[in-house]
């Protein structure tokens, strides 16, 4: 540590001397300056945009080789290295009309940035853009439609994101470069940022973790803020979105600035308020509103050698938590308290039903603290060294009785200091090489009236080395990273009764030995991208996973208040390793262009939990008086395997017109499966098609700019292929939702947008379905119907309005 500090003061005499880059961005197609196309250099978070003549200027720059980023809304963005002299540097660049997103850029587990296209390991982007023009219930439900992409709900607001059927803690969520701890591991946890304040996803499918850590046997989902404006830029955003659905009312106002001399501050307030949500078989479903606020802020400083910033941001949810319960007439119903000690269901009044308010006595308060220190600085004209440090405190509290008013069944406490250090090499003829190593401590508590898992420490550490090499037809890039967990978690006591503790019992027994264990793995990766010519591209991948048991797969023994079953963990589990190949191929010509691709995932002692049974076959259940089923932890080898393919149709002599396809497909064997009932995974994401139709204009008169309509059709498939051994899964069938959108900019006199509108409708014809990755789909019986469980949301119309405003 006190090394790295002593670079970071002698930066100032690390770096080169100061250059000025000018140029001129034109139209590929016609020669025409581009007004308002963005030049944004990520190594130090500096850009600035073109004028109406489609030059622009950026001073104050560091001399020596620089990966620079152009873009602008319907173009091709290019990724440049450009070598900046003493003085002033002129660079013009001419950019080609396109729809897709093979030229998007990437920089998330990579060295120093790269094109999708270019990359041999599987990515996909999604900008805010996109989020706007689509309807979303929350941050992970805005990307589960890409190609290969699912999420796994409880109700509308809990999402878990699934890649390629593997979700949980097997994903790995980063935050502008930090690692995102939240529980992750349970169904019932969602995300804890702010879906406002997000402006690109990016995922990475596969082995793509190596430069964040093990658990990434899925992939990554990375969650990027908008970059800090220009210099002398003041500017900020006022972002309001209304669901007829739920009655779901959200708000969002961001306000940022870079002062004259590179001081950076940005402000974002967001909240969130939504009823119970309804479609046509269970009218409003009691349990599912929820409301959440966020308070985030940066502040920092961007000069010719890096950038410095320090982030906090303070998030809170209250979300109730749905049960399924319902009388024989099929209304829901609620635990009332009826005496002193004791509680009973009652029927929930239509008040309550088409209101908004939270349950006191069954519902999750959730709150996600977190602060971070980025660091980027220029180490000559070759290397770069950046730095993060995280500190992170989330506050569980799942509520689940009317007995204990405001105490807490469960009450997770969880501590986290998150650290990463990498040092960039371009190492010329082509060469970038990242060498670097990163590491979480966490420490959990137990603060509630129920233990449902002991307290631990875990302390995770690792080192990598990555390297990638370019040529004008081919792509190589790979690494190696070797991860070390120690894991300590308490002991865990019995009273004669059955209630757990951490403390020894007077007349109770050890129900669980405690564990200081170390697991340690190595994870490689290696791949290529080859240009059979100029319109072909082929790629391949493969890659080695490694993920330590979780806590609660090794410990747990209770009653978890948000699932409502009783899980039995088990410390003889072993680490989860696995082995990825890819192979894709790429056709890009003017009008269309096509994506395919096909993968298959091994992993050895695969954990999944599954439903007990007692000696006689029924349902295993602890308590008589409470029905609640008991699951275990298992292992076994599993393998997935699958594909994604993506057509997009845009002609040069029609730029008006899109179509875009998409096609996504994974299937499951468990290798160790003794019967055919146990031979899937559970929560598998059906076969998937979906289809987008869209027209755009980009001017109309002299108040409207990019205007679109969208017609898009989803269609799943029916999931045969479930876990259906001890009841665990059903079969689900097929359904087709189709939703539709509009939307257009209003702009002044001057061409400044006043206002941008933006208008969906998701499932159109309101048709009643559950997905199979619903988990309200196992809810119980509506005796009134003899449907089992709860349907997802029906038709849903979504109005979001953006008021930017701002000053130079």
């Amino acid at each position: 540590m006190l090394r790295l500090l002593l670079i970071f003061m002698l930066v100032p005499y690390l770096v080169s001397a100061q250059a000025t880059l000018t140029g001129k961005i034109t139209d590929k197609t016609n020669q025409q300056p581009i007004i308002g196309a963005t030049i944004y250099f990520p190594g130090l978070q500096k850009g600035t945009s073109t004028d109406t003549l489609g030059q622009y200027q950026l001073a104050d720059l560091p001399a020596g080789s620089h990966k620079v980023d152009i873009r602008f809304l319907g173009f091709k963005n290019q990724l440049r290295t450009v070598r900046l002299l003493t003085g002033t540097t002129t660079v013009d660049f001419a950019l080609e009309p396109d729809a897709t997103q093979l030229q998007e850029v990437v920089v998330t587990g990579l060295t120093t940035g790269s094109t999708v296209k270019d990359s041999p390991v599987p990515i996909m982007t999604y900008n805010k853009i996109q989020w706007l023009q689509n309807s979303s219930t929350n941050l992970v439900d805005a990307v589960g439609k890409l190609p290969g992409m699912s999420q796994i709900t409880t109700g509308v607001g809990l999402s878990k994101p699934v890649i390629r059927g593997l979700g949980f803690n097997r994903v790995i969520t980063v935050h502008d470069g930090v690692r995102q701890e939240d529980n992750q591991w349970g169904e019932e946890h969602a995300l804890q940022i702010d879906e406002y304040s997000i402006d690109r996803y990016e995922i990475i499918k596969g082995s793509g973790s190596l430069l964040y850590g093990s658990d990434g046997l899925g992939g990554v989902m990375s969650l990027i803020s908008a970059r800090p404006p220009e210099v002398g830029v003041f500017r900020g955003q006022v972002l309001t979105n209304y669901q007829t659905n739920n009655g779901m009312i959200g708000g969002s106002v961001m306000a940022e600035g870079t002062g004259r001399n590179g001081l950076f501050t940005r402000v974002r307030i967001s909240s969130k308020s939504a009823g119970n949500y309804q479609n046509q078989y269970d009218g409003r479903v009691y349990g599912s509103a929820y409301r959440e606020f966020d308070l985030n802020g940066t502040i920092g400083i961007t000069r010719s050698w890096g950038y410095s910033q320090f982030y906090v941001s303070n998030w809170h949810q209250d979300i109730n938590i749905v049960t399924g319960e319902r009388d024989r007439t099929g209304r829901f119903q609620e635990l009332v308290r009826v005496s002193r000690d004791s509680e009973a269901l009652a029927p929930v009044s239509d008040a309550t039903l088409h209101g908004r308010t939270i349950d006191l006595a069954n519902y999750q308060n959730l709150n996600h603290l977190k602060f971070s220190w980025n660091s980027f600085v220029k180490l000559g004209s070759r290397g770069n060294l950046s730095a993060i440090v995280s500190y992170s405190q989330n506050r569980r509290q799942e509520f689940a009785s009317t007995l204990t008013p405001g105490q807490p069944a469960l009450y997770f406490y969880l501590q986290n200091v998150f650290y990463d250090l990498k040092y960039y090499l371009s190492a010329g003829n082509g060469w970038d090489v990242t060498i670097g190593g990163n590491g979480l401590s966490q420490y959990n508590q137990n603060l509630g009236l129920d233990v449902l898992y002991p307290g631990y420490r875990s302390l995770d550490n690792g080192l990598f080395l990555f390297a990638q090499k370019k040529t004008d037809r081919l792509t190589l890039n790979g690494g190696i990273r070797m991860d070390v967990r120690n894991m300590r978690i308490n002991k865990l006591y019995a009273s004669a009764d059955g209630v757990f503790s951490e403390n020894p019992v007077t007349g109770g027994q050890t129900r669980f030995g405690g564990l200081d264990k170390t697991y340690s793995n190595p994870t490689a990766s290696f791949g290529a991208t080859y240009s059979l010519s100029k319109r072909w591209i082929v790629k391949a991948n493969l890659g080695r996973g490694f993920r330590a048991p979780a806590t609660s797969e090794l410990s747990a023994n209770g009653e978890h208040a948000g699932t409502f079953r009783y899980e039995i963990g088990s410390t003889s589990l072993q680490s989860e390793t696995s082995f990825q190949a890819d192979l894709g191929i790429n056709y890009e010509s003017p009008d269309v262009t096509v994506t395919a691709s096909l993968f298959q995932n091994r992993i050895n002692n695969y954990t999944y939990s599954e439903k007990m049974l007692d000696r006689f076959g029924r349902d295993s259940i602890v308590d008589p008086a409470r029905p609640i089923l008991t699951y275990r932890y298992a292992q076994g080898n599993a393998v997935l395997f699958g594909g994604e393919a993506q057509v997009t149709v845009n002609p040069r002599s029609a730029r008006w017109f899109h179509f875009n396809t998409s096609y996504s497909l994974v299937r499951s064997r468990n290798l160790s499966a003794k019967n055919d009932s146990a031979k899937y995974l559970p929560f598998l994401p059906p076969p998937r098609i979906i289809s987008q139709l869209k027209f755009t204009k980009s001017e109309a008169g002299n108040h409207w700019r990019n205007m679109y309509v969208l017609l898009e059709m989803e269609n799943n498939w029916r999931q045969n292929e479930a876990l259906l051994a001890y009841g665990t899964e059903t079969e689900t069938p097929g359904y087709t939702l189709v939703n539709i959108g509009a939307g257009s900019d209003i702009i002044n006199g001057k061409g400044r947008t006043m206002v941008s509108i933006y208008l969906t409708v998701q499932n159109l014809f309101d048709v009643a379905y559950q997905s199979h990755q619903n988990r309200l789909k196992y809810f119980g019986v509506n005796e009134a119907t003899g449907r089992t469980g709860v349907f997802n949301m029906g038709r849903n119309a979504s109005l979001k309005i953006v008021v930017p405003f701002g000053k130079r």
